[in-house]
């Protein structure tokens, strides 16, 4: 499972990269996948950790041996009181929420327990597919930077032999994974750079040398949370208690004297203003009827698998269960959330029955569907496996480009000019996409799990290929 920040966000962190050119579509995709694992995550048990108290103030070392607990604190930044063990940040004179447990699992067992869930990259590679990183899978060779947890429950943070991927290992059990994303070092810094909401494992690194101690303000919570500190600055909040998100305010890190190093303040990214001419709205292919009905990929001549279901809920069925994600994407833009302030997004407004329903697929509660705005410059992608926003969902917009079209998207796309037909090559079988008003869909659900990229093939009407392109997917939601 993957859930970055990706690219976009690191570009806006380092002034020394590239201008950042993330088109304000795909910045929607890749933000909102930071949210999208918390819609279904599970309960766990939160472990407080003392601290060593020496003359009435706790201490701390620069030191991470693999029996040792989380990092003290020092005097002149943070006092415990010895008779109540409260931690006090004098700064603001407020109780500390005490950092996660240090789990006792030795580096070699958190290895072995993440690698085995680890298997998404393995059979990617293994069948030969491209994969999204080079690092290759996890194994002894891996290094932990910082891991939560007791003998059962874990939460770790793993850095690639060459240090250019980051895995975030969470487990409820030795046997029972909750999640395993993996990252590129330089996204994985990023994350902590903007006001953007994550889970309470997703951690973070703090990019100054010398971090010992950690201290976070989060919206919404009166006192500030100590962190678990690892190498090389990398920390953690442990597994969350709930599917809550949270959203950094404030990030100080201290050295191991003490003295304060780091003091940031997490701000909402801002995206580069949007200069579409106003006139211009989306511009879809024109429906071709085939002639010669493809019942076999050309190439191969292996047999099509049959394309996603249309949905049977009714069109006014299918904007009522977006209506109720679409409200909390609005209440996210005004909280500065992952979700950025595109003015032509905003303009369009919630989701209403003046909303086309262009293209809807799904069984049972599942649903996937694209919603047309009424003034033809935006989209909406909705993905619920519940009839409403109370389960577990995904959703999304994008705004039109200059050129009338959406930009390319992982979940669905635009029909090329001149194709009739769709097939997409996905590692169980040749697919038939779903056509539907100009736009295209390869899965039941939108989601394929264990599956980046793939090869789109486009017939026109008498079956002669005229379009052929990879694509990317969304890989990370069922």
């Amino acid at each position: 499972m993957n859930n970055d920040i990706e690219h976009l966000l690191a570009t806006a962190a380092d002034d020394t990269d590239r201008p950042l050119t993330t088109d304000v579509d795909h910045l929607l995709v890749r933000a909102r996948r930071s949210v999208r694992r918390t819609r279904i995550a599970t309960a766990s048990t939160a472990v407080l950790t003392t601290a060593a108290i020496i003359g009435g103030l706790a201490t701390w070392s620069a030191t991470r041996d693999e029996g040792a607990g989380p990092a003290g604190t020092p005097g002149q930044t943070i006092t415990i009181d010895v008779k109540t063990g409260r931690i006090i940040d004098n700064e603001t004179g407020k109780t500390v929420v005490p950092a996660p447990p240090l789990s006792p699992l030795p580096d070699a067992e958190v290895l072995n327990r993440c690698s085995r869930y680890d298997g998404a990259y393995q059979r990617r590679a293994h069948l030969e597919h491209k994969t999204a990183d080079k690092a290759g899978p996890i194994n002894d060779r891996w290094k932990v930077m910082v891991k939560s947890g007791d003998q059962s429950a874990l939460n770790a943070l793993l850095l690639s032999p060459d240090q250019s991927i980051v895995a975030t290992c969470t487990m409820s059990g030795p046997t029972k994974p909750e999640s395993l994303g993996r990252t590129s070092t330089a996204n994985f810094t990023a994350k902590s750079q903007y006001r953007n909401a994550l889970t309470l494992q997703d951690g973070f690194r703090v990019p100054v040398p010398g971090v010992t101690q950690v201290l976070m303000d989060l919206a919404g919570e009166s006192s500030p949370r100590a962190a678990l500190v690892g190498t090389d600055g990398f920390v953690t909040l442990g597994r969350g208690k709930d599917d809550k998100l949270i959203t950094l305010e404030r990030i100080r890190g201290y050295d191991a004297s003490g003295k304060k190093v780091y003091d940031h303040a997490p701000q909402p990214f801002v995206a580069p203003p949007r200069t579409v001419d106003p006139s211009v709205t989306v511009k879809t292919a024109t429906p071709i009827t085939p002639v010669v009905v493809l019942t076999k990929e050309p190439g191969s001549g292996k047999p099509l698998a049959a394309a996603p279901p249309v949905s049977p809920l009714t069109d006014e069925q299918v904007t009522t269960r977006c209506e109720g994600v679409d409200e909390i994407y609005f209440k996210d833009l005004d909280k500065g959330g992952v979700n950025a302030d595109d003015a032509v997004i905003k303009a369009a407004g919630p989701i209403s029955r003046a909303w086309q329903v262009a293209l809807k697929t799904g069984t049972g509660d599942k649903l996937t569907a694209v919603l047309i705005s009424p003034d033809k410059r935006v989209y909406a992608w909705c993905h619920m496996l519940t009839p409403t926003a109370k389960g577990a969902y995904d959703y999304t917009r994008g705004a039109v480009q200059a050129d009338g079209k959406f930009a390319k998207s992982p979940d669905f796309a635009m029909v090329p000019d001149g194709v009739a037909q769709i097939v997409v090559d996905l590692p169980t079988a040749p697919t038939r996409a779903l056509i539907s008003n100009g736009f295209f869909i390869w899965g039941r659900t939108g989601g394929n799990s264990d599956i980046k990229s793939v090869r789109v093939h486009g017939y026109d009407a008498h079956g002669k290929q005229i379009y052929n392109q990879p694509m990317d997917l969304d890989v990370d939601f069922d």
